[in-house]
């Protein structure tokens, strides 16, 4: 109780009710401005800290993604400097037609070649196309089972029937994947012509293999059943007799009995150039037949004949004249035809009209009426290097540098440049026995060092 009536007492001597106690408030502005000192150091800190973990980064990383020097060894090869045409392909042919109206079953493979009075097809009557369909999926299963049989390695032979195949089929697939990428789908058609009859070519080889499976020797035996009942009721198409024997194909455009080698030697150019340009490039099949219609070729001879117009000034008469011989490169097909022979060169209003005579890959162009060809003009062999690699090519005066792995350092040595197209020259050492040789490995990718430097 005192304590309190002390309190009344002191209330009181200052004249105020209830007085609230003093109490210390500090600036509020001072405290703002430590606030925001705080706050900028600690930004300050964060950005440094930030910076320097970026910085570790970044220089880690360029060291991992930094160019590494690649290397290869410097080898043999070629430049060649072409000429672009479309070529008409023209071969002395005999046409065999059909006597009867049906489907078309063939027992020949397409672009293979057979003898005189061979079987080659049968013309089946519409009545028995259910028996065709057994026919067709039985062979396509005589297929799967022989590539499951080759998988397993329980086929021996038929791996190498495929890689001799393959080497025919990847160019073609390498071709039609750029083309794919690039959207041009134009030559879509030549190059399944051509894989077909590559397809054709593997699986008549295949057929003749004992693969001593059960399985197969069923189906096989079943697609000899469905073709023996076919053979019954079909209309048997031969190949002529006596002699007619060649290269067949079921693929037909309507000019096998209208070009010939006589026409390309004595027709106009302007006729020859329309013959070009109105062509269909693949030839298609037909399995429909009618009465009288032409339903199958052959080539009587492994001669066929490439015509062109060429036009530009690297095209010179001399260069062509008869009896000439040039490489030509079919990129469609896959085919490089070696010393092709001119046989006619004539200068006409469009250029030069050149006519062109091979024996050689009438197969892979059997499906063809017209073909886009590099005619090649001039070649070079030699070491052969990417452009790429050349460091500070001058290719007016033919000089240029390179750089070589040296025991493991970067060391510049300076070449001749003998040729050269885009892609690819052909260089040669500046003293005669000296370095590059077909021993050099040689940096691709110069840019990422420097001569000195230690390579790995």
């Amino acid at each position: 109780m005192r304590l309190n009536e002390d309190r009344k007492i002191d209330n009181n001597v200052t004249g105020e009710e209830n007085p609230k106690k003093p109490s210390y408030k500090p600036n509020r502005k001072a405290r703002a401005g430590k606030r925001a000192l705080r706050n900028t150091i600690f930004a300050v800190l964060v950005a440094a800290f930030s910076l320097a973990v970026l910085v570790f980064v970044i220089y880690h990383l360029y060291d991992y993604i930094a160019a590494k020097p690649k290397f290869e060894f410097i080898s043999v090869g070629r430049v060649e400097h072409t000429i672009g045409a479309t070529a008409l392909i023209v071969r002395e042919e005999t046409v065999i037609t059909s006597k009867a109206k049906g489907e078309l079953v063939t027992k020949a493979t397409e672009g293979s070649r057979v003898a005189a009075s061979q079987e080659l097809a049968m013309v089946v009557p519409s009545n028995m196309s259910s028996i065709v369909n057994n026919l067709r999926n039985t062979q396509s299963q005589i297929s799967e089972v022989q590539q499951e049989l080759i998988m397993s390695g329980k086929a021996e032979g038929a791996e190498h029937i495929y890689d001799d195949v393959d080497e025919d089929i990847l160019p073609i697939i390498d071709l039609l994947r750029q083309d794919s990428m690039n959207g041009n789908l134009c030559n879509t058609s030549s190059y399944e012509s051509s894989l077909a009859v590559l397809l054709d070519k593997r699986e008549k080889e295949l057929a003749k293999m004992d693969f001593d499976d059960e399985r197969l020797n069923i189906l096989r035996s079943e697609a000899s059943g469905y073709e023996n009942q076919l053979a019954k009721s079909a209309a048997i198409i031969k190949s002529p007799a006596p002699g007619v024997a060649g290269i067949v194909s079921f693929k037909l455009d309507g000019l096998e009995d209208e070009l010939s080698f006589d026409v390309l030697l004595e027709a106009e150019p302007s006729k020859i150039k329309e013959y070009i340009n109105n062509s269909q490039g693949a030839i298609t099949s037909d399995l429909s037949v009618e009465e009288d219609e032409n339903v199958a070729r052959i080539a009587q001879n492994e001669e066929q004949y490439l015509a062109v117009i060429m036009s530009g000034k690297d095209v010179k008469a001399e260069d062509f004249a008869v009896d000439t011989t040039h490489n030509i490169n079919i990129a469609s097909v896959g085919v490089t035809i070696d010393n092709c022979t001119v046989v006619r060169s004539t200068p006409c209003d469009d250029g030069l009209l050149v006519v062109f005579s091979t024996s050689r890959h009438v197969e892979s162009l059997i499906g063809f009426r017209t073909v886009n060809i590099e005619i090649v003009i001039t070649s070079t062999s030699g070491l052969r290097v990417q452009t790429t690699s050349l460091v500070k090519p001058d290719y007016d005066r033919g000089i240029a540098s390179i750089y070589i792995n040296n025991d493991g350092f970067a060391e510049k040595v300076d070449v001749l440049i003998k040729d050269y197209d885009r892609e690819f020259a052909i260089i040669a050492p500046i003293d005669d026995g000296g370095v590059p040789n077909v021993k050099t490995v040689i940096i691709t990718n110069p840019s990422a060092v420097e001569p000195g430097d230690k390579v790995e």
